[in-house]
């Protein structure tokens, strides 16, 4: 009878490429996982960016997102911390190199205060992305 060993004191070749199957399964499985999560759309910056301090108003609200947004699925609000809305003008691309951003202009008047952004957009994959952002408005005096 033979044992786990050849004779030379080597494991089995069987058991090396069982072995070598395994890994190449679980690198696959990583590799396609990590491609899968790079579908989904990410904020990357916003202006006014997140927990901001402004002096004066913003005249818009610009997103910068990992991938072009579409247009149909993408939208933001902008709200008083008390919930009242902020006019908005319609949502577009950004004028800039990076087809990747978004704007609206604010057509509202904005009042000393603090203020919410909710935005939402969709992936090309069909998956969902919304976060919050606030900022506040505090004109020196």
């Amino acid at each position: 009878m033979r044992d786990s060993q050849d004779t030379g004191g080597r494991p089995r070749v069987h058991t090396i490429k069982r072995l070598a199957a395994a890994l190449a399964t679980i690198m696959v499985c990583v590799a396609a996982a990590s491609g899968f999560a790079a579908f989904h759309t990410h904020l990357k910056r916003s202006d006014p960016s997140n927990g901001a301090t402004l002096g004066e108003a913003p005249k818009a609200v610009l997103l910068w997102f990992t991938e072009k947004p579409e247009l149909a699925a993408t939208s933001i609000m902008l709200s008083t911390a008390g919930g009242s809305a902020v006019a908005l003008a319609p949502l577009a691309l950004s004028d800039g190199s990076d087809t990747a951003a978004v704007v609206a202009a604010v057509r509202g008047t904005l009042a000393p205060g603090s203020y919410v952004i909710r935005w939402r957009t969709m992936a090309r994959d069909g998956h969902p992305a919304r976060g919050t952002l606030t900022f506040t408005l505090s004109p020196a005096h």
